[in-house]
């Protein structure tokens, strides 16, 4: 009783504590002073420009003690000319031979101090702009959304750095031509300043931001003074060369080995103010890093990340309504690759099929205007693909197309409306040259908020057609599926929840240019949870959810299960985190998508899953993450037991280990299998079991020269132990038919140099190593099947590309210099 009096007493205390310094919040304003010469970026805030100007200085810490003044003292002032924006930060340290200063290449977090800055230049509350740079002078730089920061945006500024007897000075040079903002006389941006001193894990704001309030974004400052400036013409060109080595061995221990060249150019060019084309032409995606393949036994396909820059940058508006999966574009398989071998001759036989379409090019548009209207549009083009078919007989070979010439396509338009809402409305369509079928999908997302940004009313929704010559127009109906979701959510306070429900309809179908495992479903779903973000006792913060899913399909209206999860997190004074997790299915379900037929079904079973991780400090030159999970089913024998392990060594500033070492098994699991000659469902009782073993090396020469490598080793295999038929009430009897295991390897090898040698310009070098293999036959143990994988084909791909950075306006102005000296001399 006397731990609940004493619970309570803390909460009511934290809640008048919050109310009086929120209530003591002031919203900052810096001025920026107009100067007559640029500073020379040097690290030292000595030239004559920044004497005699406003300093920003009283950081507010908003983690781990919200509220309380950042004991190292910051001095931040900024000054522009027509060219650029300045910022010099001086960081006072009473320790500079403390400071932590680990180089891990840029965009990436390390174990470093670090300052920055965010600008939201049209004051929208919903995007912005964030640069920051470490003591080493390692920069980062992000579009930052409400909820996200986009680190694959890369914009060309300048920062010097140097460590003092102070601490350490922070000199930045920011063109304009990196920002995008309105076209007015006297200009006046929302922006904030941060810092975080990383040996005590202080994080602060300029000017201060709640942690029980909405996104940072929306909690900014202003900045003054800025007058007379025109945005640039933003016209930057980005050629590129590359050369690639293949080697690639065969099944029967042959090699085949090739050359290849290759070189294009990507362009940003300014339409106004707000808006940028974005283009690549003659893309070169071959130095994109490996994706981490796993043995696959679900219903679903997989979703991996696009790891290529292009369509990686500035997508923030495309993900509207979630129907835009850049990855369909030049990763999926050509719609007829697999038609071929059912349209040969017995004679004949596939000497090559392309599981991938190749890009031509592709091109971006997107910008938001003055009066908070956003636009994208997106347009890319993949060429025809076509598999080599050889005669036995006759050694004729022909070509067969498998892909048609087809055109991606996407448009976005996205009003902010006030309180950081916005409404947006996204159309993407894919068309194929030839018979082949075209597809469209219409969405909508919303986000209305109150006035004070604590609760939100958020909802998407989205409507497919496809249309095929195949189908007459009194059926196109049967192509036309729908979703939606809606939701109410309490956004801000140490109590957070939502509410809502979701469908997708049975023929919804996003998946031609989106991504969508399954339709035809429909679900109601609550979550609540309480969070505490200031330090109590031993603890700094604390958080915590509740959520419960209950699942039916969309047509029939029938059930198929509850979901429960739960979560708890809880983070110390010394920065080691804890976390306790929860996950259950209490009633027995449904599965209709497991059969892979539609109108069956499969009887799932009872579990409980429970799962603990922990976290230690990362400020530590030895730090570790290890989590457990267990989970016992309802039917005898069947059960989950997972862990994980990830130990991480920063030997010094620019060496730095990672290890992670997963074991999951599923022990008398329960699923499909195969299907039988005569057409029905085989399903299997059986232990699927999975290895994975990931090395990270990092190294840094400097803050613009790096070694990334990594290894990763997966094996995951299906060992069967008995064979069911699957009844039509869901149920299993015994089978006499015989299924197969699966064993599934996947070795890789990425190890990555690149050298920034001018910014914007980078030169790299890729070694990419791969082992990919699939068989029946199950190795007794890891050291087996590692000893057995290295014994398959084995492919390497090494390249060299170097790409170059054109500012357009240098350009003409050391032609008009050229032009200038040349009327001089005649």
């Amino acid at each position: 009783m006397k731990k609940i009096l004493l619970h309570l007493a803390l909460s009511t205390q934290f809640f008048f504590v919050n109310c009086c310094v929120n209530a003591q919040i002031v919203v900052k304003t810096a001025q920026a002073t107009r100067i007559s010469a640029a500073p020379e970026l040097d690290g030292n805030l000595d030239d004559e420009c920044w004497k005699n100007v406003p300093i920003a200085t009283d950081f507010i810490i908003d983690n781990p003690t919200p509220f309380v003044p950042l004991e190292q003292n910051t001095e931040v002032k900024v000054v522009y000319d027509d060219e650029a924006i300045y910022i010099g930060f001086m960081n006072f340290d009473t320790a500079p031979d403390s400071i932590l200063k680990q180089l891990t290449g840029r965009d990436n977090d390390g174990n470093s101090d670090y300052c920055g800055i965010i600008f939201n230049c049209y004051r929208d509350g919903v995007t912005g702009y964030k640069f920051a740079v470490s003591p080493l002078g390692e920069q980062y730089d992000a579009r930052v959304s409400t909820d996200d920061e986009d680190e694959s945006w890369n914009a060309v500024w300048f920062c010097k750095t140097e460590i003092t007897t102070k601490g350490w000075v922070a000199e930045y040079k920011i063109p304009f031509a990196a920002l995008r903002f309105p076209d007015v006389q006297n200009q006046s941006w929302h922006f904030n300043l941060e810092r975080e001193v990383r040996r005590t894990r202080h994080h602060a704001f300029w000017s201060a931001v709640d942690p029980l309030g909405p996104s940072y974004l929306i909690q900014m400052a202003t900045l003054d003074g800025i007058q007379g400036i025109k945005p640039p013409r933003r016209i930057f060109f980005y050629p590129y060369a590359s050369a690639y080595y293949t080697s690639n061995e065969n099944a029967d221990g042959t090699a085949s080995t090739g050359f290849s060249y290759n070189g294009g150019m990507d362009l940003k060019l300014g339409l106004s103010d707000a808006f940028t084309l974005d283009a690549t032409l003659i893309p070169d995606f071959g130095q994109t890093i490996s994706d981490q393949l796993i043995l696959n036994l679900s219903a679903f396909d997989i979703e991996f990340s696009d790891n290529r820059p292009f369509f990686m940058e500035g997508l923030e508006l495309f993900s509207r309504a979630g129907i835009f999966y850049s990855r369909r574009i030049g990763f999926d398989e050509p719609i007829g690759r697999y038609d071929v071998y059912d349209n040969i001759s017995a004679t004949e036989e596939v000497l090559a099929n392309p599981d991938k379409d190749q890009v031509i090019n592709a091109m971006k548009i997107s910008g938001r205007d003055n009066k908070g209207l956003g636009f994208g549009f997106f347009n890319a083009v993949t060429a025809p693909s076509y598999a080599t078919v050889r005669d036995t007989e006759t050694d004729v070979q022909r070509e067969v197309q498998t892909s048609p010439l087809t055109n991606y396509n996407v448009f976005v338009f996205d009003q902010n409306l006030p309180n950081s809402s916005y409404l947006s409305l996204i159309n993407t369509s894919v068309l194929r040259s030839g018979g082949d079928y075209d597809a469209n999908v219409t969405g909508y997302e919303f986000d209305l908020r109150n006035k004070k940004n604590t609760y939100s009313l958020q909802g998407t929704g989205a409507m497919n057609r496809k249309f095929s010559k195949e189908y007459a127009t009194d059926q196109q109906d049967e192509n036309l599926g729908h979703a939606q979701d809606i939701s109410i959510n309490k956004l801000t306070g140490n109590m957070l929840w939502r509410a809502g429900t979701s469908y997708e309809s049975d023929n919804y179908d996003p998946n031609d240019l989106g991504f969508l495992q399954a339709p035809n479903s429909r679900n109601y779903y609550a979550a609540a949870g309480y969070n505490i973000y200031k330090p109590f006792g031993r603890w700094n913060r604390l958080w915590s959810e509740l959520s419960v899913n209950y699942n039916n399909l969309y047509k029939p209206y029938t059930f198929t299960d509850v979901r429960i999860n739960g979560e708890v997190g809880i983070n110390s004074r010394n920065f080691n985190a804890f976390g306790l997790e929860y996950e259950a299915s209490p009633v027995r379900g449904f599965d209709y998508f497991e059969p892979r037929e539609e109108g069956r079904s499969f009887r799932t079973y009872r579990y409980h899953l429970l799962r603990h991780w922990i976290s230690t400090d990362y400020r530590k030159v030895f730090a570790l993450d290890a989590g457990v999970a267990f989970a016992p089913y309802e039917n005898d024998g069947r059960y989950v037991f997972n862990y994980r392990i990830a130990p991480r060594l920063r030997v010094s500033d620019k060496l730095f280990f990672s290890y992670v070492y997963s074991y999951q098994s599923h022990e008398n699991d329960l699923g499909f299998n195969s299907w039988t000659d005569d057409g029905k469902q085989l399903f299997g009782k059986r232990d699927v079991v999975s290895h994975t073993n990931v090395l990270n090396v990092q190294y840094a020469f400097g803050p613009w020269m790096n070694l990334n490598t990594r290894f990763r080793h997966y094996w995951g295999y299906s060992s069967y132990k008995a064979f069911y038929d699957l009844q039509q009430d869901g149920y299993l009897a015994s089978s006499d038919v015989i299924g197969s295991n699966r064993s599934f390897n996947s070795f890789t090898i990425d190890m990555i140099y690149k050298w920034i040698f001018s910014m914007g310009s980078e030169l790299s070098v890729v070694w990419k190593h791969s082992i990919v293999n699939e068989n029946l036959e199950i190795a007794p143990t890891l050291i087996d099947d590692i000893e057995y994988t290295f014994r398959q084909p084995q492919n390497n791909s090494f390249s060299v590309r170097v790409i170059f950075f054109v500012d357009y306006r240098s350009v003409a102005r050391a032609i008009g210099r050229e032009k200038s000296a040349g009327d001089l001399l005649n």
